[in-house]
């Protein structure tokens, strides 16, 4: 169960581009030829530079991925923890009932049967979307988020993996779960160390590489570039501060 509002959220708003899904399947549309990935944005032309459209993102905590849906007749939000295991859960709102696409949005409120809330805000262009806070009451400890906006040229991919530490300093390197969005020239993390240290970061990407900064809530940077599979199905590579190195594995799972 808990509440989210974290140095994550406020990296990845950062970036451009965001997604959730108002059924139970694990994608909201386009083709599922890749190990049954989507391989195709669902996000539409006319909301790329409005704030209507699809966001997606990753949930750290446990690991998972959400999809917000802002092009859609009624604007809904999915999720779905996948280590461990858990069932998609489908959320909608009446936080958003005078709005339109091109109108900014502050902490709109989507809500679910069991009691799960996620608060949404976005600028009125799509930029700097932002998942403000996360209450899931099945689920135990904080929940992180970074998030992007897909547009219809550039589909948004979510990840899930582990950052191992290589090396150790008076025992400050520690192993993590970080997961990550990356969608045309951006990404966008979230991790969670066995420490119970947490942070996130933003990169950009350039062909299959990607330039990432994670920077933890005790101000600690890890630097590094990660590579993209020719598949786009993982993610490799490795990350340095002064003190520590970790190397990060990552596999889609949205």
């Amino acid at each position: 169960m808990k509440r989210l509002l974290s140095l994550t959220c406020i990296l990845a708003a950062a970036a451009v581009f965001t997604t959730v899904h108002f059924s139970c399947n694990k994608s909201s549309g386009g083709s599922s030829s890749n190990n049954g990935l989507s391989t195709q944005p669902v996000a539409q032309a006319a909301y790329d530079s409005q704030s209507g459209g699809v966001y997606k993102g990753a949930l750290t905590g446990s690991s998972g991925y959400f999809e917000i849906n802002l092009q859609a007749s009624t604007p809904f939000v999915i999720y779905q923890w996948t280590n461990p295991q858990g069932s998609v859960d489908s959320l909608f709102t009446t936080s958003l009932g005078n709005w339109q696409s091109g109108q900014a949005i502050t902490k709109a409120v989507f809500s679910s049967a069991d009691g799960s809330v996620f608060w949404f805000s976005v600028a009125a262009d799509g930029s700097n979307p932002t998942i403000d806070s996360v209450y899931i009451p099945s689920h135990n400890g904080p929940v992180y988020a970074a998030v992007l906006k897909e547009l219809s040229g550039a589909q948004v991919k979510v990840y899930e993996g582990t950052g191992t530490a290589v090396n150790a300093e008076n025992g400050q390197c520690v192993n993590g779960i970080i997961n990550m969005a990356i969608g045309g020239t951006n990404a966008a993390s979230s991790y969670l160390g066995s420490n119970g240290d947490e942070g996130g970061g933003i990169g950009t990407i350039s062909g299959n590489q990607i330039q990432i900064t994670l920077i933890s809530n005790s101000n600690n940077a890890d630097s590094g570039v990660l590579t993209i599979s020719a598949d786009g199905n993982t993610i490799t590579g490795s990350v340095t501060s002064n003190s520590c190195t970790h190397n990060l594995t990552l596999t889609r799972i949205f």
